[in-house]
C-alpha cells in the first residue's frame, strides 16, 4: 500500500492542494464556526443543509437534496463503484440550545463544534482544495452531507442513501468524517439498541393512597435488577439509562414514569443478551408491583466490520502514517455502521485537530494541526479513487 500512497502525496497537484489547505486555516475555521452556529438537531437539519449546498455550488459542484434531506454532490460524475465521503449535518443538541462561541487561545468552545462541525468543514475544504489544484480522479468521488446520524436520527440519512444509492449498483467504498482527531480509524461498527420505556399506574396521594403501585419505584427496581445482573457486564458491551422522567409533585404518587435506555455491543449475540436481560428485569419489577409497562424501540444500529486486511483500511493506515501519525484501529458507532453491515467497505476517521467534552455544552475543538487531517483525508480519497 505504501507504493500507492507515496506517489499520491508527492504529486505536484496534491502538494499544491496541501499548501492551499494549510494557508487557508482562518477561512476554514470561519466556515466551521458559521456552520456549527446553525441549529441542526435530528429532523431539523434543513437550514444547515441549505448553507452547505451553497458552499458546494461556490466550488462549481452541483449538489442535490434527496427525499430524506441528504445533500449529495459528485465531484465529476455519478459513475459506478465510487468513493463516497460523508459527514453528518446533525448534532445532539436541541434547537433551543444556546450556540454561543467562546475562545480560549486557539481553542473553540461551541456545542457541536467538533461533532460534527469539524467533519463538515473537512469535507467541504478537501473538495475545495482538490478543485483549486485541478485534481482529476479515475473513479467517481461523491460527497454526502447527511441527516440523522445522532440519537433518534437512527442513521436515517445513510440508511436512505444505501437503500437508494444515486450511483449505479450499491458497490462503493465509504469514508465517514466524524469529529476531530487524527489517529482514530473506526473499522468496526458498534451495534446498539435504544428503548423508551413507559410505566403507568393509578397515581394518588402520597399519604392517603400509600401502598398503591408507584411507576417511579418500579422503574428504579427494574434499573437495579438490570444493572446488578452479571450477564450485562461482558467485554465489548455497555449500557446506559440516559433519561428518567415522571411525576408531578413531591406529595403525589406518579401515574407515569419514563426512561430511555441505550444498549451497545460489538456482537449481535451479546446485544441480544442485553436486550433479554433488560426485558426480564422490567417484567420482574412490573409483575411484583402491578404497574403496566410499554417498551418502544427508539432505534437500532447494526454492527459490522471492515477487515484490517481490506484495501480501504490498509490505505487509511498508510495515509495516516504518511503524515507522521501512528494510527489506531477503533470500534465505534457512526454512519459507517450501515455500509459495514451490508458488507460494503467503510471506515470513519477524524477531521484533524483535537477535541473534547463532545455531546456536552462545553464541547471544544482545537484546530492546531487540523491541516494534517485534511491532507490525510484528501490523500485517502486520491489513493482509493486514483489520480489521472
Amino acid at each position: 500500500m505504501r507504493d500507492l500512497v507515496e506517489p499520491v502525496t508527492t504529486d505536484a497537484r496534491m502538494q499544491q492542494a496541501f499548501r492551499f489547505i494549510s494557508e487557508s486555516e482562518p477561512q476554514i475555521e470561519a466556515d466551521q464556526i458559521r456552520l456549527t452556529s446553525i441549529p441542526a438537531p435530528p429532523f431539523g437539519e434543513t437550514e444547515r443543509a441549505g448553507v452547505f449546498s451553497e458552499e458546494l455550488r461556490k466550488i462549481e459542484l452541483n449538489p442535490v437534496t434527496d427525499a430524506i434531506g441528504n445533500v449529495i454532490a459528485s465531484y465529476e460524475s455519478f459513475g459506478p463503484n465510487p468513493v463516497v465521503v460523508g459527514a453528518h449535518l446533525d448534532t445532539v443538541f436541541p434547537r433551543s440550545s444556546a450556540l454561543e462561541l467562546r475562545r480560549k487561545g486557539r481553542i473553540l468552545f461551541l456545542p457541536g463544534i467538533s461533532d460534527n462541525g469539524s467533519g463538515l468543514v473537512a469535507l467541504l475544504w478537501s473538495l475545495r482544495a482538490a478543485k483549486r489544484a485541478g485534481l482529476r480522479f479515475r473513479r467517481p468521488v461523491i460527497a454526502v452531507a447527511n441527516v440523522g446520524e445522532e440519537g433518534e436520527g437512527n442513521l436515517r440519512g445513510i440508511r436512505h442513501l444505501f437503500n437508494a444509492p444515486p450511483w449505479e449498483g450499491r458497490e462503493c467504498e465509504f469514508i465517514a468524517i466524524d469529529g476531530g482527531g487524527l489517529q482514530r480509524i473506526t473499522h468496526q461498527g458498534l451495534g446498539s439498541r435504544r428503548f423508551r420505556i413507559r410505566m403507568t399506574g393509578p397515581g394518588g396521594h402520597s399519604w392517603a393512597d400509600f401502598g398503591r403501585a408507584n411507576p417511579v419505584h418500579t422503574m428504579a427496581t427494574a434499573i437495579h435488577f438490570f444493572t446488578a445482573s452479571g450477564a450485562v457486564r461482558r467485554p465489548g458491551t455497555s449500557f446506559n439509562v440516559g433519561v428518567i422522567r415522571g411525576g408531578i409533585s413531591v406529595n403525589a404518587i406518579p401515574a407515569e414514569a419514563l426512561m430511555e435506555v441505550d444498549l451497545r455491543s460489538t456482537t449481535l449475540a451479546n446485544l441480544d443478551d442485553l436486550d433479554t436481560q433488560l426485558r426480564r428485569a422490567l417484567n420482574e419489577a412490573m409483575t411484583a408491583s402491578g404497574v403496566e409497562c410499554k417498551v418502544e424501540v427508539m432505534g437500532e444500529r447494526p454492527s459490522g466490520v471492515t477487515p484490517p486486511a481490506s484495501r480501504l483500511v490498509r490505505a487509511a493506515l498508510e495515509a495516516t502514517r504518511r503524515f507522521g501519525i501512528e494510527p489506531q484501529l477503533d470500534v465505534g458507532s457512526t454512519d459507517a455502521n450501515i455500509p459495514m453491515s451490508l458488507g460494503i467497505p467503510a471506515v470513519a476517521i477524524g477531521a484533524g485537530g483535537s477535541s473534547g467534552n463532545v455531546h456536552t455544552r462545553e464541547e471544544w475543538f482545537d484546530p492546531s494541526h487540523r491541516d494534517l487531517g485534511l491532507h490525510r483525508l484528501l490523500t485517502l480519497i486520491a489513493t482509493l479513487a486514483g489520480l489521472e
